[in-house]
């Protein structure tokens, strides 16, 4: 079946690399289908960050030689990522519906798509840019070995990181790279991995002004070919689902208070009418008494409404009947009533006998013949109890 294209907003939102912890982890084939507890387990020996404090990702790079699946795993603090992206998402109406990538990915994807021979043998891949610094150990075109530094990082701690990467190398997998390639915007950028490999890397010129458009592009197309890591901390998604269901209660508000108004107008306007087709009729009579024997059927007809009208049926005392039966714990989630015929109901309660004692506390009531329970079950995530209530009125058979 084919997957789902989705919309990408203008700008995808990702987090430095810089700001975050990463490790790379292997996990046995057996533990591969469902890897995500395993790799929360490890996040927790990263993180230098209290419990609930913090954010992480992960996303599958392939098989080991040794059989295992490979993962990288980014771990953040959740304020660092208020900071830099909670308020814009929020305002787009994108909070906890698109992913928070890792920047490292998207710059790497973007490598990769203008240098074609990233995907071929091992290669050093540097990037001095503007918003972070990276040095990226690439085999066969995945990521091996990650060291990442923020901006303002000297020169001295840039060598250092990449002599720590190189050495590491061989602990990872992956044979010494021959050649190297430096992304930034003068060449002199690269010139510690020429002095660390003997050989000058080559310069991909990455000016300021197109570094964004150089992240964005590597994003958007990671987004399209379906990369699932993920760094939105879970207090985004609850934030956005609480707004969505305060969205759903008050479109449902508003329409329930629509139809009530509607009903409440039908019941006020209805005997006006009628009323006013007797004030007409009346004055035909007067006019022509040929016409009085239509006005006494028709006067007939208003007394015959306004004996419907008795008020002990309407809408409202019969809303006040439920609101006196209900325990404080019962929710009503839709009403529906037929006038001196039947009311259905659905809700959810705490506890059943909190839906008993409502059942018994209507059937007190002289104008219910009888209340019908028709569903009482649990829902499986809020623990509650719903309810569906049919209540047949003592008038329903009158001819």
């Amino acid at each position: 079946m084919a997957r789902k294209t989705q919309v990408l907003p203008g700008e995808l939102p990702s987090v430095p690399t810089y700001r975050t912890v990463c490790a790379r982890f292997s996990l046995p084939a057996e533990a591969a289908e469902a890897p995500e507890e395993a790799l929360a387990l490890q996040a927790e020996t990263l993180t230098p960050f209290e419990e609930g404090a913090y954010a992480f990702g992960f996303e599958a790079q392939g098989r080991t030689p040794a059989g295992e699946t490979a993962y990288w795993v980014a771990v953040g603090a959740e304020v660092d990522f208020s900071e830099l992206w909670h308020d814009a998402l929020k305002s787009r109406g994108l909070l906890g519906a698109v992913r928070l990538d890792l920047a490292a990915f998207g710059w790497l994807r973007a490598m990769r798509e203008r240098l074609p021979a990233l995907e071929r043998g091992v290669w050093l891949a540097a990037l001095r840019a503007s918003g972070e610094q990276l040095l990226l150990l690439l085999a066969e075109g995945r990521l091996a070995e990650m060291r990442a530094l923020p901006p303002e990082a000297p020169e001295a701690d840039f060598a250092r990181e990449a002599m720590l990467l190189l050495a590491q190398a061989p602990m990872a997998g992956v044979a010494t790279p021959a050649q190297a390639v430096c992304f930034s915007a003068e060449a002199s950028a690269g010139a510690v991995l020429g002095e660390l490999l003997g050989a000058a890397p080559r310069h991909e010129a990455l000016p300021p002004e197109e570094e964004e458009t150089f992240l964005q592009r590597g994003l958007r197309l990671r987004a399209e070919e379906g990369a699932t890591f993920d760094l939105t901390p879970q207090s985004w998604r609850d934030e956005a689902k609480a707004a969505r269901q305060r969205r759903v209660l008050a479109a449902a508000g508003a329409l329930f208070g629509v139809a009530w108004l509607a009903c409440a107008a039908t019941l006020f306007l209805l005997p006006k009418i009628y009323a006013h087709k007797v004030e007409v009729a009346q004055a035909q009579l007067r006019a022509q008494g040929r016409a009085y024997q239509e006005v006494l059927d028709l006067r007939d007809r208003v007394e015959l409404i306004e004996r419907y009208q008795d008020r002990r049926y309407s809408a409202l005392e019969i809303l006040r009947l439920l609101c006196e039966a209900k325990t404080e714990s019962m929710l009503f989630l839709s009403l529906t009533y037929r006038q001196k015929q039947v009311l259905r109901l659905t809700g959810t309660a705490d506890a059943t006998a909190d839906v008993y004692a409502f059942k018994d506390a209507l059937q007190k009531d002289e104008r219910v013949r009888e209340v019908k329970i028709n569903r009482l079950t649990q829902d499986g995530k809020t623990r509650k109890q719903r309810f569906d209530v049919d209540l047949v009125f003592a008038v329903e058979e009158e001819a």
